[in-house]
């Protein structure tokens, strides 16, 4: 039994995620927010269309569609129009960040739309590695990290298998001073993700962000760095995808970056200010957004 399975068996888990046999029914989410968001819409829209026996419809022209080699399988049917979800019914979360179990408590008989964040690992912990064979990046954005890999690699004349990279995600742009109750990872808190990951293998850390004078100013010295600039979002989340290990800070693409390494993951524990309203968006413990076996600092 891995890691990540022992620990999740002692997490509570919603008792409605399974996968049942395929019916005729459709169901729908709306993409809103930037590629962090559509990542949990898509993921979450999968594992509750796949508890239902239902398809999610994906249309042609969804980033999600443009960035991932998404095809038509039991579960997702491709549209060019997304017509079939012209009369969904509407089921809405109360919380964007938590598990809401009235979201899926209903019978696969008429096309639903379910929304709106759904930014829960609960939704579609059942199908995690189904979704990481659908959640390949297309061919293009796949030669780009790997020729971003290669430069780095190159520049400290080595070799792939002689380093371990920690991919370091830095969310700093529109959370920092937003007035939401956004709060932005801080220097002492990549000072101690650092020191974490010291003893590992040649690390190698590998930093992309929206705030890039902060991160060069602010990154802890005595480490072999690499800032990474003039890149899409998607080109960014490959490369960080191709690490080992992700230092997450704040914010729905840090957490998708840390998904896809699928390695150790550290994350700041404070992403919101208590007490404010956006606090409410959360489970009690944050542990319906961060997996359990995440390291919090």
């Amino acid at each position: 039994m891995s890691m990540l399975s022992s620990v999740i068996k002692t997490t509570t888990l919603p008792a409605s995620i399974k996968t049942n046999k395929s019916t005729e029914f459709f169901l729908c989410v709306k993409y809103i927010g930037r590629l962090g968001n559509n990542l949990f819409q898509f993921a979450s829209g999968y594992g509750i269309a796949a508890s239902k026996g239902m398809k999610l419809v994906v249309g042609v022209t969804d980033k999600i569609n443009k960035i991932f080699q998404i095809q038509n399988s039991k579960i997702i049917h491709i549209s060019r129009n997304k017509q079939e979800c012209n009369n969904a019914i509407f089921r809405r979360e109360h919380q964007a960040c938590a598990y809401d179990k009235n979201v899926v408590d209903f019978k696969p008989d008429a096309t639903y739309r379910v929304g709106r964040y759904l930014q829960s690992w609960k939704y579609f912990h059942n199908v995690s590695n189904e979704l990481r064979e659908i959640l390949k990046f297309r061919n293009h954005i796949q030669t780009k990290a790997k020729r971003l890999m290669a430069n780095v690699l190159r520049k400290y004349n080595t070799a792939r298998e002689n380093v371990t990279f920690i991919a370091v995600h830095v969310r700093r742009g529109d959370m920092v001073d937003s007035g939401h109750g956004y709060l932005v990872a801080t220097k002492e808190y990549f000072e101690k993700a650092f020191q974490y990951f010291r003893s590992y293998s040649s690390p190698i850390f590998v930093v992309c962000s929206n705030g890039l004078t902060w991160s060069k100013a602010n990154m802890p010295k005595n480490f072999t760095v690499e800032f990474i600039d003039r890149n899409s979002p998607e080109e960014d989340l490959a490369l960080m995808a191709s690490c080992d290990h992700v230092i997450s800070s704040v914010g729905s693409y840090s957490w998708w970056a840390g998904w896809f390494t699928n390695g150790t993951v550290t994350y700041y524990k404070w992403p919101i200010v208590e007490k404010s309203k956006r606090r409410i968006a959360y489970s009690s413990d944050f542990m319906d957004y961060f997996y359990p076996h995440w390291i919090g600092l």
